[in-house]
């Protein structure tokens, strides 16, 4: 993480189908895809997976689409929460530090509607 501190991620019921479908549930506490260190994945092991799958993409192009997304699809939606769900600061110093909720409870509205877009059979 850029920012050195935790994030959480919300899963939709799409993910989380495909985490029932193929992943170990002892596997599933914590991170879920590691990287070589045992750490989080970064953005070269995400960008390399893509490369060895033949793709061109980005890992930054998915999370402007993402955020393309949430600004165009999910209007009811602050754009705060859309910047949370990317782990970007948001607000000034001052909101900053007023600000203690993640806004987990809209995070998972958004993550969940962005399930829906992107695998609407699962």
């Amino acid at each position: 993480m850029k920012m050195k501190e935790g994030h959480v991620v919300t899963l939709s019921d799409a993910a989380i189908a495909l985490l029932d479908a193929y992943a170990p549930k002892e596997l599933r506490e914590g991170l879920i895809f590691l990287g070589m260190r045992g750490g989080p994945l970064s953005d070269m092991s995400l960008t390399k997976a893509l490369r060895c799958a033949g793709r061109s993409e980005t890992v930054h192009g998915f999370r402007s689409s993402f955020r393309d997304w949430a600004a165009e699809r999910m209007p009811t939606i602050p754009p705060m929460v859309a910047e949370m769900a990317l782990a970007h600061r948001v607000g000034t110093a001052t909101e900053q530090a007023y600000l203690r909720s993640d806004l987990r409870d809209m995070r998972r509205i958004l993550t969940e509607a962005l399930g829906r877009f992107v695998a609407p059979s699962l």
